[in-house]
């Protein structure tokens, strides 16, 4: 009966799935649409001949229309039409929206039966009988060309959509955590890592996601890359995207440069040669990928597709916004040392935005006068955005010295500059070499506050700026003191400086073997340096140079002998230049130290050797790869500009391997040569031949390594273990077992 409620039911539940279908399936990667949708070209193609197609067809047929959810034909100008219901008259688009209204109305318990009830039948009374049409007609074969043409133009966008949205395997499309491909995405002020793959690029793609850095992971196989990476995905913080890259293949890269430079602002470079089994049973590299096609060509290539796409750096970089005017009426005042008793005495003339600041320092009592911006309170001054100050000023000769006071606390900080007589001068001040000060004595040093370049600089109490008898700790003054001083202080400007643009995995000795020029001195060296096994190092130097050459700024860091002992216990870094070190270090510490150079502008143009250090008390040091540990590091280090200004060798032109090889006599001699075997026992499985005789560093236990503890070591610090809990226990009242 059309009466009957289960019937009606149905009907509209049939009716409201033909208007409001569910959602599609997601799609595997692994069906056969991916292999389709790979064909992005060949959907493209199709889908504009058909529309081509449909628009023909659709001026041919313009008296006549498909209606696809009944596949009957209607004749517009036929007079079936007025037989139906209103309702049929309308749109399948203007009947859903009938529909969702009525569902969303709060009168919809009275007319949404009604409403659907009369939208279900309007689709199931036919208009046409299908013996009434007439197939013979060339309007109705037009119109039933136009329906077919449709189907394959719409089958082509999706297909191109598909491609699209990664189920054709798009480089550019993430994976969820179910492997199912997910919509595109796209990232900002991302890091580019090339080698994202290999166990140097993992630690770095986990470390920067883990702390909320966007990541393109470029890779010769995407799959891989996004299996590799789905849990540090999913786990939040940044977002991957992975991108189908060969860097054997200049060409490609640079054709596809605007789509894998997308949203990547810095590069990472930690690439390496294939390993394996080759057919004769031996041990080398595979597919071809030896160190001079990755390791040099592969290098340089990334340095051409990134010095085509990324703005070199120029003078214009470090840019300066000025955080208070001169001539701001009220806001800088004298404050001398007439306020502890002494007779010094400073004033104030503004003139054309120029402050001028003049008096005269007397020695006896504090022996000081201050230029001092009144307090910001109603006016809130921060300088989380910047890295340093930068002061324009017409110098006297004299010393001076700028504070900045932050509010929490009123912590100062402190940095001395020079003047020269009757000079106009930019003077940069970075917040890396501010002094920090005690709150209690402000001539002394606070040496467990946190650097300025850490500190949270978002509420700036006040600046100053003085000159003093003293500098800090109660020591003088370098220069003379003055008598009479006068400072003109055109503008105090927040300063930004570059940080670098690619960050560069290579490794130690390359550079050392650069410098030597005979087989004798390569002998005399450490064994990695006499068996360059397939010219690796000086592929490496190679690499550098091309990085050098780039016009970009950079930074190489230099691993010694990479190591999988103790990963989880934490050891003091030693950083090094002029390639003299040999040691060992974690996968785990290089990515610290790169995440670390990819922040400060510190490590800019700078290339440096890493080790663990080999002090009895580097074992334990928590702190070692915390940002503010290794921006002191940086801080210390010399760009390779100036490297002969710090007593280091002058870096060594990029030379081919030796075309002398060592005999296999020689090769043994050392493969057993005792930092070699020693090496190979502390890294089972490991190919690398490091330069150490002893491991650089090892957990000991009763005077023992770690790891030559025997069983009865193990159960005897369970027990000594054991010993502590059940004592701690007992100190806190609970019950031993």
């Amino acid at each position: 009966s059309s009466t009957d409620p289960l019937r009606l039911k149905a009907k509209e539940r049939r009716t409201e799935r033909a208007i409001f279908p569910p959602p599609p399936p997601t799609i595997a990667p692994n069906t056969r649409m991916r292999a389709m949708a790979l064909k992005s070209s060949s959907a493209r193609l199709l889908c504009l001949a058909a529309a081509s197609s449909l628009a023909i067809a659709l001026f041919a047929s313009s008296r006549h229309l498909i209606d696809g959810r009944a596949a009957r034909i209607v004749d517009l100008s036929s007079s079936v039409t007025s037989a139906t219901k209103p309702i049929a008259a309308l749109s399948l688009q203007q009947r859903a929206r009938i529909n969702g209204f009525a569902k969303a109305s709060r009168f919809q318990s009275e007319f949404a039966p009604v409403l659907r009830r009369r939208l279900d039948s309007s689709l199931t009374t036919p208009r046409v009988s299908p013996s009434e049409i007439d197939f013979s007609d060339a309007n109705v074969q037009a119109a039933a060309a136009a329906a077919g043409t449709a189907i394959l133009g719409g089958l082509a966008v999706f297909l191109a959509k598909a491609q699209e949205k990664g189920l054709g395997g798009d480089t550019g499309s993430t994976l969820s955590s179910r492997g199912i491909a997910a919509e595109k995405i796209r990232v900002q002020n991302a890091v580019g890592v090339f080698g994202a793959t290999g166990k140097t690029g993992r630690e770095v793609v986990n470390l920067m996601l883990s702390e909320g850095r966007d990541v393109v992971a470029f890779a010769r196989d995407t799959k891989k890359a996004a299996e590799l990476f789905a849990k540090a995905a999913a786990a939040g913080g940044g977002r991957l995207v992975t991108r189908q890259t060969d860097v054997t293949d200049l060409d490609k890269m640079i054709a596809s440069s605007k789509y894998l430079m997308d949203g990547v602002e810095q590069l990472v470079v930690a690439l390496g040669p294939v390993y394996g089994k080759q057919p004769d049973g031996s041990f080398g590299p595979v597919d071809g990928l030896t160190p001079e096609k990755v390791d040099f060509e592969g290098v340089s290539n990334i340095a051409k597709l990134a010095g085509s796409t990324m703005k070199k750096p120029s003078k214009e970089d470090v840019s300066s916004v000025k955080l208070v005017k001169m001539s701001e009426g009220g806001m800088w005042t004298t404050i001398d040392d007439t306020i502890m008793g002494g007779k010094s005495k400073s004033s104030i003339e503004i003139a054309d935005d120029v402050l001028k600041w003049s008096g005269g320092v007397i020695t006896e009592g504090g022996g000081f006068c201050g230029l001092r911006t009144k307090d910001f309170a109603n006016k809130t001054m921060s300088l989380n955005d910047f890295d340093g100050i930068r002061l324009r000023v017409l110098g006297d000769g004299n010393r001076y010295k700028v504070t900045v006071a932050l509010r929490d606390g009123y912590t100062r900080y402190q940095h001395p500059f020079d003047t020269a007589e009757g000079l106009v001068q930019e003077i940069d001040l970075k917040f890396d070499d501010f002094v920090p000060l005690q709150t209690s004595n402000a001539n002394f040093v606070d040496y467990a506050a946190t650097p300025l370049s850490q500190a949270d600089r978002s509420d700036v109490a006040f600046m100053n700026i003085v000159v003093s008898k003293f500098e800090f700790n109660g020591y003088p003054n370098p220069t003379a003191i003055p008598s009479q001083f006068a400072l003109s202080v055109e503008s105090v400007e927040g300063l930004s400086l570059p940080k670098p643009q690619v960050v560069m995995v290579t490794s130690a000795s390359c550079e050392r073997n650069a410098r030597l020029v005979n087989k004798e001195q390569r002998a005399a060296d450490i064994p990695i340096v006499q068996l360059n096994p397939n010219g690796i190092l000086n592929w490496k130097y190679k690499g550098e140079f091309a990085i050098r050459s780039s016009g970009l700024s950079y930074t190489i860091v230099r691993p010694c002998g990479l190591t999988t002992q103790n990963e989880t216990q934490a050891f003091s870094l030693d950083l090094s230049q002029g390639d003299t070190i040999s040691g060992a270090i974690s996968r785990k510490e290089v990515a610290s130290l790169v995440a670390g150079a990819l922040e400060t502008h510190l490590a800019s143009g700078k290339t440096f050797e890493a080790r663990r250090s080999e002090a009895k008390d580097a074992i334990g040091d928590i702190a070692a790869t915390t940002k503010p540990t290794i921006s002191r590091q940086f801080q210390a280090l010399v760009t390779d500009t100036n490297r002969h200004l710090a007593g280091l060798p002058v870096l060594a032109p990029p030379v081919d391997p030796p075309t002398e090889k060592l005999s296999e006599e020689e090769q043994n001699t050392v493969l057993n040569d005792p930092r070699v075997v020693s090496q190979r026992a502390r890294e089972r499985g490991a190919q690398q031949v490091a330069g150490r005789a002893e491991a650089s560093f090892v957990v000991y236990r009763n005077g023992q390594p770690l790891a030559s503890a025997t069983a009865s070591d193990a159960a005897a610090e369970k027990q000594d273990a054991q010993t502590w809990i059940n004592q701690w226990k007992g100190s806190v009242g609970i019950k031993v077992e």
